[in-house]
């Protein structure tokens, strides 16, 4: 029996009973559905939270001077980090107090940044603008507010003026809310406005980019080097990793239930053609009186086993591109399937029908034509 023929008598028994082949397909086809969309979500979910991640200050190292060591830092400290390291680094000094607007007074967060803080951690414009460098230079008294400060004062306030201590501070833009606390304001002005403002306060963090080519860890080590004993730098390097271990677990444990899935299918495709060799005892026999060989017979379900296995690969791509495009919006994810992951579970479906066609096919094989020709 040569390789068509046996291809042709295969595909011909698929469709003796064709509910029966729809059904152990779509069994195989789910599977194999539930393996795209898990691994396809779950890498588009895995990026998407990667990228919030390193909003959190994956390439950032804060420095600030060491609890009872006397130390203190200046704004010449942010630069000369960053001429020894060639990495930006920004000045900064905080406080809090209210916020006043016409008859309104708010409770704020209040930050002052140096120049650098465009290139280290820029604010995130929604109305108006930055500052200027001169702004930076002088001191201007201008200010940036969030967007939580904007809603409670209830109107638009950018050219606006408002009072912090004794000043009055004209508004140029509002950001993003930033402020931890919710329902607590920030204000963001250029640091040498805060220390004018509210001159007892001391410069208390710098925040240092981490160059593309070193890790947060050497980073750090070198900011420590330029400043000398008495500060101390501090990273979310190590949380990050465990973060991203976490979600990588997670996700390996979505695809192995997803896989358990896929291995069910394969299983039905099995018992599918454990029952068929049943059924068809006499055509084994006849095959067999005629001159087939056990390895012909064996060939033949394989054959049978793998077009299961490859009509469910189909199958799952199908469903699997539906399921990726009804869960992805539903969960707020553009992805799409990816060409290297369907190749892949087509030949995973391949494989999966040639393993799970193995015992059907040595059974038919080992059938003896007497046994096989002999009426219960």
């Amino acid at each position: 029996m040569k390789m068509r023929d046996a291809a042709w008598l295969a595909s011909a028994n698929l469709m003796k009973n064709p509910m029966r082949t729809l059904l152990t397909i779509l069994g195989l086809g789910v599977g194999v559905a539930a393996v795209l969309t898990v691994v396809t979500l779950g890498s588009a979910g895995q990026t998407q939270v990667e990228r919030e991640i390193d909003k959190l200050g994956v390439d950032k190292v804060w420095i600030t001077p060491e609890q009872g060591s006397g130390a203190y830092l200046a704004e010449e400290s942010a630069q000369r980090i960053a001429d020894s390291t060639a990495a930006a680094a920004s000045a900064s000094a905080r406080t809090a107090g209210a916020v006043f607007y016409g008859y309104s007074a708010q409770p704020a967060a209040i930050v002052g940044y140096d120049e650098a803080v465009q290139q280290v951690l820029p604010p995130t414009l929604k109305e108006g603008r930055g500052f200027t460098h001169l702004e930076y230079i002088e001191g201007s008294p201008v200010a940036l507010i969030d967007e939580t400060l904007q809603e409670a004062f209830g109107e638009d306030v950018v050219g606006s003026r408002i009072t912090l201590g004794s000043r009055r501070i004209t508004v140029v833009g509002v950001t993003a809310s930033l402020a931890a606390q919710s329902g607590t304001g920030m204000v963001i002005m250029p640091l040498q406005t805060l220390m004018d403002t509210w001159p007892e306060t001391e410069i208390g963090e710098i925040t240092m980019n981490v160059p593309r080519d070193q890790s947060a860890e050497a980073a750090a080590a070198a900011a420590l080097n330029v400043l000398g004993d008495g500060f101390r730098a501090s990273t979310l390097q190590e949380e990050i990793n465990a973060a991203r271990s976490v979600i990588r677990i997670f996700v390996l444990v979505l695809a192995s239930v997803a896989a358990v899935c896929m291995l069910t299918g394969g299983i039905g495709v099995m018992n599918i053609l454990l029952v068929s060799v049943r059924e068809r005892r006499r055509e084994i026999g006849l095959m067999k009186a005629v001159g087939g060989t056990s390895g012909q017979i064996a060939l033949l379900f394989l054959l049978e086993a793998v077009c299961y296995a490859l009509l469910g690969g189909l199958a799952g791509l199908l469903l699997g591109m539906g399921m990726i495009g009804l869960f992805g919006r539903l969960i707020g994810l553009n992805t799409a399937l990816s060409l290297p992951l369907a190749v892949c579970a087509l030949g995973g479906a391949a494989a999966l029908g040639v393993i799970f066609g193995v015992a059907p096919a040595v059974k038919a094989a080992a059938m003896l034509p007497a046994n096989a020709l002999r009426q219960d």
